[in-house]
């Protein structure tokens, strides 16, 4: 009989442990909630500029500005730092072969971008120039003709009365520096964007707003090739010229 009960309880154990699976670390991870301030992934044919004429290539995770802003007490300017600065990494992470980005990842970007605009190591760090000359890179972008013309006009005796800042809606950071290796200048690139203002208020389309890093009493023209053009995704109080 304790045989026949023994192996009853053998057989029960061994029943219930085949069905178990291994789990992974990831699966024991318990998030701080850090997931709340990032945005759904916009759709790659709604990731759209069209003041820039073009399609945002890379899945930049665009944040949840207004939560940043209540749950740290953090400037608009800065929370817009920490979404460029999580981003930096998280592009370059996302390019690694074979590398899946865990939540968990995700998270210890997040606090490391904070730590990093928290000691004033920023994204971008806007020039203190009297006047500033912020150029729509994406027009460059069109064919050579326009390269052409935007590298003539960066190097051109314009630029002596004014501090030059490449601006684009379409691409990150690193496409830039990919694309134009030989441009060392300041610039304004996509992960800067955002669909809130200032007061935390959503908008219905992704936006820059100069107004939050450049000084009152700073002169800012924004230049464009295309006399017609209009810069809708550029917000603030700026004069616009053509090159």
């Amino acid at each position: 009989m304790k045989t026949i009960i023994a192996f009853t309880i053998l057989s029960v154990i061994s029943s219930c442990t085949s069905g178990l699976k291994p789990r992974t670390v990831e699966q024991f991870y318990s998030s701080t909630g850090i997931e709340k301030y990032f945005l759904s992934d916009i759709p790659e044919w709604a990731n759209f500029s069209q003041s820039a004429g073009c399609f945002r290539t890379k899945g930049i995770r665009y944040f949840d500005i207004n939560a940043m802003m209540k749950s740290y007490s953090m400037k608009y300017a800065d929370a817009v730092q920490v979404q460029a600065a999580f981003n930096e990494e998280y592009l370059a992470l996302k390019k690694q072969h074979d590398v899946t980005i865990t939540l968990k990842d995700e998270e210890i970007l997040f606090f490391k971008a904070s730590e990093r605009v928290g000691s004033k190591i920023n994204f971008f760090d806007a020039p203190t120039f009297k006047q500033i000359h912020l150029i729509w890179l994406d027009e460059a972008l069109k064919g050579k003709k326009e390269e052409d013309r935007l590298r003539n006009f960066l190097s051109s005796s314009t630029q002596d009365n004014g501090f030059p800042v490449l601006v684009s809606a379409c691409l990150t950071k690193n496409e830039i520096e990919a694309k134009f290796p030989n441009l060392s200048i300041k610039m304004i690139s996509a992960e800067m964007f955002s669909i809130y203002d200032e007061e935390g208020a959503r908008l219905p389309n992704l936006h820059l707003r100069i107004d939050t890093f450049f000084k009152p009493d700073q002169k800012i023209i924004f230049y464009m090739q295309e006399k017609k053009k209009t810069a809708d995704d550029i917000i603030g109080k700026y004069k616009t010229a053509n090159y």
